[in-house]
């Protein structure tokens, strides 16, 4: 039997871009660009310049641009633009069953080596494509597994899938391209203990993905060897970072179907399954009058695993992105919530005190069907009443949206005319020759 990696190497060799379905090509460049917005907005972020500035002090060839800044050798450009490309939360979600955040780790390693090697539009967009494909295989091969055994399932699926994406953009051989995939996976890393610290090292996860999937494949493209069943042996990922795991999930649908097609966009800087309960209080509070002042008691029904996070005070803006109780008390005290609420507005007493009348439950019909589908059921009392919300599913978020998004996001940093070119770029990506216009903007 072929192994895993193999199967992978064939995949990622053969894929051209004049065989992917128009759909796949919108998708990937709203999801590419979807990233340089995440990476704008958290360009002033400290997490961000603290590994900004290392990268700068390390210096080296000018290979590929970093957001904001200059540029440098492709791997540092990577881990700096991955750092911010999840520096807010509120970059992209894989296909379910899913926890990591492919874009986040897929494209800014794909956007450094891309520059770096000086490919067109096209080459890149199937790097994207391949990052895809397979991170959200192996994250949905080890789901729940990474989470259960304390892994952040970013830095585990997305290490492989940033190294799928060099992998192709680079041109490796099948040979090189197995052993790049086992450099990648004996390099996954990154623990959970971010939920209880609220530190910043979940925003670095994402950084080393797409770092190490650099290193991996230079290293392959020397002739460095990895090992080959770095996925499904005795001391594989799946074997090690796991506590279940579903191995035929790995190639399931592989060249047939495209998990890119079913990865998320979020509406809010936040955890994507905190979003659903966010935008339903705000429904409730527009509809019903509510005052946040008035509120007795907030509760909060989601799957079991949501659930688990139980904190009311948040004590960082981590904290405030990924615990239901602080994200809907902000949302309720703001009256709105897209980025800057969760990172300015945690320690306002009365989100505190919203937070400390909130529960977090498990909801018994909510599970039984997780993960295929999210649902949340919200119960928020007042002294005028108690204002209901069930929904069963998340709602998708639409291409224009995602643009109203990015220019948003972009003007963090951007003039609103060069975020504008930015994005009338990114949507004419198969047609640029070179990314040179591109990324000059992006500072």
């Amino acid at each position: 039997m072929e192994s895993y990696s193999r199967v992978y190497a064939r995949y990622i060799e053969g894929l051209e871009y004049d065989q992917l379905p128009r759909r796949v090509v919108e998708k990937a460049k709203m999801h590419f660009l979807d990233s340089l917005g995440n990476m704008l907005a958290a360009h002033g972020m400290p997490w961000s310049q603290m590994v900004v500035s290392l990268v700068r002090k390390m210096g080296g060839r000018p290979e590929a641009k970093v957001v904001g800044d200059g540029r440098f050798p492709a791997a540092n450009a990577a881990l700096a633009n991955g750092t911010m490309a999840h520096g807010v939360d509120a970059d992209d979600s894989g296909a379910r069953p899913s926890w990591a955040h492919p874009g986040a780790c897929v494209n800014p390693a794909a956007l450094a080596v891309a520059e770096a090697e000086e490919v067109d539009g096209r080459r890149l967009l199937e790097g994207v494509v391949a990052g895809y494909e397979v991170c959200c295989r192996v994250d949905s091969a080890g789901y729940p597994g990474f989470r259960s055994r304390g892994f952040h399932a970013t830095g585990i699926a997305g290490t492989m899938g940033s190294v799928a994406a060099v992998g192709r953009i680079m041109g490796l051989d099948e040979g090189e391209m197995v052993n790049a995939l086992g450099l990648a996976g004996t390099q996954a890393a990154g623990l959970e203990e971010w939920l209880t610290a609220g530190d910043m090292s979940k925003r670095l996860h994402a950084g080393k993905a797409a770092m190490n999937g650099v290193l991996a494949a230079l290293l392959a493209r020397e002739g460095y060897t990895g090992p080959e069943t770095v996925l499904e042996g005795k001391y594989g990922l799946l074997a090690t970072h796991t506590d279940g795991f579903e191995e035929s999930r790995l190639v399931e649908g592989l060249g047939e179907t495209y998990k890119l097609l079913e990865c998320k966009f979020k509406p809010y800087a936040c955890c994507h399954e905190l979003c659903s309960p966010i935008r339903m209080a705000l429904e409730l509070k527009d509809k019903h009058g509510i005052n946040p002042r008035d509120i007795k008691s907030i509760k909060i029904g989601l799957n079991h695993v949501t659930a688990e996070n139980q904190l009311k005070e948040a004590e960082t803006p981590l904290h405030a992105q990924n615990h239901p109780a602080v994200a809907v008390a902000i949302a309720l005290t703001q009256g709105r919530v897209f980025m800057r609420e969760f990172f300015e507005c945690y320690s306002d007493p009365l989100v505190r005190e919203l937070g400390r009348r909130t529960e977090v439950y498990t909801d018994p019909e909510i599970d039984r069907v997780f993960p295929t589908k999210i649902g949340t059921r919200l119960e928020i009392t007042t002294s005028q009443g108690t204002f209901e919300l069930f929904e069963e599913d998340k709602p998708p978020v639409s291409f224009d949206f995602v643009k109203e998004k990015f220019m948003s996001f972009a003007t963090e940093l951007l003039p609103e005319e060069s975020a504008k070119e930015v994005l009338g770029l990114v949507e004419r990506l198969e047609n640029l020759q070179d990314l040179e216009r591109l990324t000059s903007l992006l500072s």
